[in-house]
């Protein structure tokens, strides 16, 4: 895990065919969704602007150690389910992830009150994010029907299955949202540490602070066939996810201070 920017090799080459999730519009070699108003060409070309730009701009100020890449499938329904640490763990993830990432998005991020919710409005929106109403349990019930949408198109869900972000950095109990949604689609689970995101973007910071951050992308687990009746199988395949991200939480803290000890010495 100590392998910094690991080539992107799970993804198609950015000069070829776009690599699978929503608002691409390309029907191969998965089948995709538009964004309304978009064409085809028109949305894989502002997802490649903005996804060059930020991840220019996160590698240069952050230097991310971003390892397992591989482990995303090139193509097919897939769902990346990460632990959450800080608000900007989305762009993260979609500037960082070897495909297209769309994630629920506060809808405030979409209203461009003010410079930083329109650069972040625009970049969400550019890599197929959609707004979601905070505080309201339709809005969450849609939230996942939209994911489930995403993922019987062949796309790329993000979720995080705690369902909130982490105040003090513990991962805490998963919710049953991304097993649900891996039974019923078929989508394949790629658990997701992050590490130090925190750091770089604490909770009542303004702006980035200039600190590193770790992304690693787990071993695949594949969707079980749907048993009947199905709460049992939903909590047991929640606890594997949340098993697999505290894992991958670990180890990488584990390893980064070792390497602040190193550098102590």
């Amino acid at each position: 895990m100590s392998e910094e920017n690991e080539p992107q090799n799970g993804a198609e080459p950015e000069t070829g065919r776009p690599d699978g999730s929503v608002g691409s519009g390309l029907a191969i070699p998965d089948p995709e969704p538009t964004v309304a108003g978009l064409s085809a060409e028109e949305t894989t070309l502002k997802f490649r602007a903005a996804r060059s730009l930020f991840r220019g701009s996160i590698r240069a100020a952050h230097r991310p150690v971003v390892t397992g890449t591989r482990n995303v499938p090139k193509h097919g329904p897939v769902i990346i389910a990460s632990n959450h640490r800080s608000f900007a763990d989305s762009i993260y993830l979609s500037a960082l992830s070897p495909r297209r990432v769309s994630f629920m998005a506060k809808a405030e991020y979409f209203e461009g009150r003010n410079l930083g919710n329109r650069l972040v409005g625009g970049f969400m929106s550019a890599v197929g994010a959609f707004p979601v109403e905070r505080g309201s349990a339709a809005a969450a019930v849609k939230a996942l029907e939209t994911g489930e949408e995403i993922l019987r198109a062949g796309g790329v869900f993000g979720i995080y299955p705690e369902g909130t972000r982490s105040r003090n950095g513990e991962i805490g109990e998963g919710k049953t949202g991304a097993a649900e949604l891996a039974i019923r689609t078929g989508a394949t689970i790629v658990p997701v540490g992050l590490v130090g995101t925190e750091d770089v973007m604490p909770v009542d910071a303004r702006f980035p602070q200039p600190k590193s951050f770790s992304v690693t992308f787990g071993k695949a687990i594949p969707a079980p066939p749907r048993q009947h009746p199905a709460g049992k199988q939903r909590k047991d395949l929640t606890e594997q996810i949340m098993a697999a991200i505290r894992a991958l939480v670990a180890e990488a803290e584990h390893e980064r201070e070792a390497h602040r000890s190193k550098r102590r010495r």
